[in-house]
């Protein structure tokens, strides 16, 4: 159908109910068309959909639904990597005008945006401040935002992804990613992360972790993620930093044939390491009682037919 056809029919004449749904779901399709690609059309193929707005959640969710028990190939779940907050636009279309279910879970991963911080107006400077009230209903009103039908919507418990995880039970990995992160981002293009680089990297978060010991937990996750921040709140490592975490995960988890070192993890495919069934059940069990990484836990059982 062509632009022309289409705005015939969204102007056609009907109740101003009906009118507002066409024409909304008109602009839905209009967007699709500017910006469905082949990695976003993998949508329309799958038996359950995971939606997220960057490449930090694209990487590192298959690793954790893979430690959980969900591989997510076998439960024939697509991530949609949206590159946005434009979920609206892409979930539209798995709604259908009557308000039935197309029976296709669809899991929409968020950040509740809720900076735990305060900026002095004089000085400019950044001031802790966890926020919790603000965060819960930020999230609240969040997944009720993205929730309708078959969508549901799936919001960080705090501030952000990265924040979540620095809050939680692998916040020791995720500091020591962070390193490898900024090792990596500050290397040569044919320098690799090489096992001098990943012991002065883990180092690093091992001093800072003894000088942030007396801290809260959420401080110190604050401050384990502001590395990864510029001066204006960007990041240019959350890409990086996403990779190695999940390398350090499936490395934590297999088994390592002698005289393997750890600046192979990025490879670790190619060597088709077997997995440490005893070491994988214990993460698994980590990872699904954290109360700052229920919310991805959960958006993956969703999105592969369970009930959450």
């Amino acid at each position: 159908m062509g632009l022309k056809q289409r705005q015939e029919v969204s102007l056609f004449p009907a109740g101003d109910r009906e009118k507002q749904s066409r024409q909304k779901k008109d602009r839905h399709y209009l967007f699709l068309q500017r910006f469905l690609d082949s990695t976003k059309a993998n949508l329309f193929f799958a038996k359950g959909i995971i939606m997220v707005e960057g490449d930090a959640e694209n990487i590192l969710i298959p690793v954790i639904a893979d430690i959980l028990g969900y591989p997510l190939e076998k439960y024939g779940v697509s991530i949609v990597n949206v590159g946005s907050t434009a979920f609206l636009r892409y979930s539209g279309i798995m709604v259908r005008e009557d308000g039935h279910t197309i029976g296709i879970p669809v899991s929409v991963i968020t950040d509740c945006d809720v900076r735990p911080y305060d900026v002095d107006p004089v000085t400019k400077e950044r001031k802790f401040n966890e926020k919790i009230t603000e965060s819960v209903q930020s999230e609240k009103e969040k997944n009720e935002k993205y929730t309708n039908g078959s969508v549901h919507g799936f919001t960080s418990p705090r501030w952000t992804l990265e924040y979540c995880i620095a809050m939680s039970s692998l916040s020791e990995d995720f500091h020591k990613a962070v390193h490898y992160g900024m090792k990596i981002l500050n290397a040569r293009e044919y320098i690799s992360l090489t096992s001098d680089k990943i012991t002065e990297a883990n180092q690093a978060a091992e001093e800072e972790a003894r000088q942030w010991h007396n801290l809260p937990q959420a401080e110190t996750a604050y401050k384990i993620y502001g590395l990864m921040l510029n001066e204006d709140g960007k990041s240019s490592l959350k890409a990086i930093v996403a990779q190695c975490l999940a390398s350090i995960l499936c490395w934590k988890i297999s088994v390592k044939p002698s005289g393997l070192t750890q600046e192979k993890m990025f490879d670790l495919d190619l060597y088709g390491l077997k997995t440490d069934e005893q070491k994988k059940s214990e993460l698994k069990s980590k990872i699904e009682r954290d109360q700052f990484l229920s919310y991805i836990v959960n958006a993956i059982k969703y999105a592969a037919g369970e009930t959450v």
